[in-house]
C-alpha cells in the first residue's frame, strides 16, 4: 500500500530495520533513511548535500530533489514536501539512466582539485590580470 506521509525521526545512527513511515535522519553523517513509500520494503538512502539531497525543516521534513528508485522493481517516484509522499509517475529506466550519468559527472566535478584562479569569479580573475598587466615592467627598445 501507498504511503501518504513519513514520520522524521532525528538520529545518530540509522537503525539495522528502519519501521515502515518513518524518515530517520542523521545529521551527523549527513543521510536521510526510510523504507520505499509505496510499500516493496527496499531501503532508500538520501545523502545530503550539494550534489545530492538537500532537507530543510520547519517544524516538518522536506527532502528535494525527488526520490526516485529507478534501480528498484516498483520504479517509485516521489517528493516529500512537509512530511507527505507527493506521488509521481513512475520513473523510467532511461530517466534512472541520465540521473546516474549525472550524478557521476557532478561528483567527478566536485572531487576535481581547482587553481586558484579557476575558483575566483570572473571579475575578480579580470582584476587579477590587470594588477599584474599594471605591474610588468615596461620594455624599452
Amino acid at each position: 500500500m501507498k504511503g501518504r506521509a513519513l514520520i522524521p525521526v532525528f538520529t545518530e545512527h540509522i537503525p539495522p530495520e528502519p519501521e515502515p513511515g518513518t524518515l530517520y535522519v542523521s545529521m551527523p553523517f549527513a543521510t536521510a533513511v526510510h523504507l520505499c513509500a509505496c510499500g516493496c520494503g527496499s531501503k532508500v538512502v538520501t545523502p545530503f548535500g550539494p550534489h545530492d539531497w538537500i532537507l530543510t525543516f520547519d517544524g516538518t521534513v522536506t527532502l528535494g530533489p525527488s526520490i526516485g528508485n529507478g534501480q528498484q522493481p516498483c520504479r517509485s517516484h516521489y517528493y516529500l514536501r512537509s512530511n507527505r509522499i507527493q506521488w509521481l509517475p513512475p520513473i523510467s529506466a532511461a530517466s534512472t539512466r541520465a540521473d546516474g550519468v549525472r550524478d557521476r559527472a557532478a561528483h567527478l566535478e566536485a572531487s576535481t582539485p581547482r587553481s586558484a584562479t579557476e575558483e575566483m569569479s570572473w571579475w575578480r580573475r579580470l582584476l587579477v590580470w590587470l594588477r599584474n598587466r599594471l605591474r610588468r615592467p615596461r620594455s624599452t627598445g
